[in-house]
């Protein structure tokens, strides 16, 4: 019988210790209701031998160190309490984000924000139908987008440590966990808070661009995050030179906080906040007709891990 490309799963615990060789993800509790699953089981570089001969052809080649890299795309959703962490919150720990859980009454929250050190690391198993790829000591990189009349969403790049290819069945799952995403639209979402302006918008992407690498050190093969440049592009209503002048911001390379609100209700609100952006210049683009602008802006700390904070309420 065939194999089938739409019959996959993925599974995601964090690890106690870095590639603690013990962490096993369960169906029961770790499982992942993806979007999206893209496994490449080896990746890396070989190593070239390139002999000198007399005649014409290639050299063979040596194994490089290899990793297995996995994207999956999941929608932004929340657990539905407030001061419970959502379900794609352990991937995001493990790209470099902290987790603060706050269960003060009437205060109910869990803040994401990046850390530039001690991050935490994960396993995940993905079952390709037949083919089970493990990877341990997990580092990765996020990317969200929250656009009009489309299920929010955040992709994960994650890589980790190689393990053998083995034959496995698919497991087991649960998934109750995963709540559907509201849709952004006017009765969920808030217009942005963009630079003092409320402001309708169309498109929001935000891409953390964690540096994320795997040491080809003798004795030290880890995978690591070394950095990273956040970007985003956002596609809004132009409110007109007379309210805000996105273009005199440009050029005068002024910076403004930026805040995304998902969400109205308590246990359901998923906001994003960057505190100092700039942006590159506006360009004008059509929506059914309704003047908009397109800009790209680029998030930056103020004292320090603290350019983007994800707070789920």
């Amino acid at each position: 019988m065939s194999l089938k490309t739409n019959r996959r799963a993925m599974l995601f615990a964090l690890e106690s210790d870095y590639n603690d060789g013990t962490t096993t993800p369960e169906g029961a509790t770790d499982a992942v209701l993806t979007r999206e699953i893209s496994v490449t089981p080896l990746s890396g570089n070989d190593i070239e031998r390139s002999f000198v001969r007399p005649y014409y052809g290639n050299s063979p080649r040596a194994a490089g160190e290899k990793h297995v890299e996995v994207q999956v795309e999941v929608e932004l959703c929340t657990s539905g309490t407030a001061g419970t962490a959502p379900p794609w919150g352990k991937m995001l720990r493990c790209c470099g984000f902290s987790e603060v859980i706050d269960n003060t009454v009437d205060n109910e929250s869990v803040t994401y924000a990046p850390v530039s050190e001690n991050e935490d690391s994960g396993v995940f198993f993905a079952h390709v139908d037949g083919n089970l790829h493990k990877g341990r000591g997990v580092h990765g990189t996020a990317a969200f987008t929250v656009n009009a009349e489309s299920i929010p969403v955040v992709r994960f790049t994650l890589r980790g440590l190689l393990s053998p290819v083995t034959p496995e069945q698919l497991p087991a799952v649960t998934l109750s966990q995963w709540n559907a995403a509201l849709a952004v639209n006017t009765l969920n979402t808030e217009p942005l808070t963009f630079m003092g302006a409320t402001v309708p918008f169309n498109q929001f992407s935000l891409d953390m661009s964690g540096e994320v690498v795997h040491k080809k050190i003798v004795g030290s093969n880890d995978i690591q995050i070394t950095g990273r440049a956040p970007s985003g592009q956002l596609i809004i209503e132009d409110p007109g030179v007379g309210v805000k002048n996105y273009f005199e911001v440009s050029q005068n390379a002024e910076t403004g906080a930026l805040t995304l609100t998902h969400g109205k209700t308590g246990g359901k609100i998923i906001e994003i906040s960057m505190p100092k952006v700039g942006i590159e210049s506006p360009t004008y683009s059509d929506q059914d007709g309704t003047q908009m602008l397109t800009m790209n802006y680029r998030p930056e700390p103020v004292d320090g891990n603290d350019e983007v904070t994800v707070v789920v309420k």
